[in-house]
């Protein structure tokens, strides 16, 4: 949710976002899309964009948007995202011979393929860095892996402004530590 949060603070809008799910489980299985800019993350950053939001709107707002996120990371995972059925209707026209279908060209489609935010968790033990790089001219790429006591993010792209985002991203974090310590209950 600091991606979106960071990236909304620089450009003011939404834009299209990939983060991938390992589909390894499954034979030849590499990624499915998880979809992270949902309604319920717009509403976060749209609520801790708001002067007036109170903490508890905040937090509530952040809960649901991580809710969201982790059902759509976990039905990836199980092979129920939409977007490599998608790629594999097309790839399937394309290789018959038969015309791609006009969902394809439609203007929605077509935003939703332009991924502005490429994004992965890089998690594990074995790994103690790394990243990958942008797959547009307009995106960033960003890895990143949070551990129990830290995280880490790795920022790419071709655009000038990386250095604002890195800076953003940061305040973002900041915000959410801050968020989270002031609203969660006291053991």
């Amino acid at each position: 949710m600091t991606i979106q949060l960071a990236h909304f603070k620089l450009h003011q809008k939404f834009v299209a976002t990939y983060e991938s799910a390992s589909t390894a489980a499954f034979k030849h299985g590499r990624t499915e899309t998880v979809r992270s800019c949902t309604n319920e993350a717009v509403a976060f950053v749209r609520t801790m964009t708001n002067a007036s939001a109170s903490d508890s709107d905040k937090a509530n707002a952040l809960r649901a948007a991580v809710t969201k996120h982790s059902e759509l990371t976990k039905n990836g995972v199980m092979g129920q995202g939409f977007d490599r059925h998608l790629f594999a209707l097309r790839a399937m026209a394309e290789l018959q011979g038969i015309a791609v279908p006009e969902f394809y060209t439609l203007p929605a489609h077509q935003t939703m393929s332009k991924i502005i935010l490429s994004t992965s968790t890089l998690s594990s033990p074995a790994l103690e860095g790394g990243s990958f790089g942008p797959v547009n001219e307009d995106c960033y790429g960003i890895g990143y892996g949070i551990e129990q006591e830290s995280s880490a993010f790795q920022l790419s792209s071709y655009r000038d402004d990386l250095p604002q985002l890195k800076e953003l991203l940061v305040e973002s974090i900041v915000d959410l530590e801050r968020l989270l310590a002031d609203t969660t209950p006291k053991k």
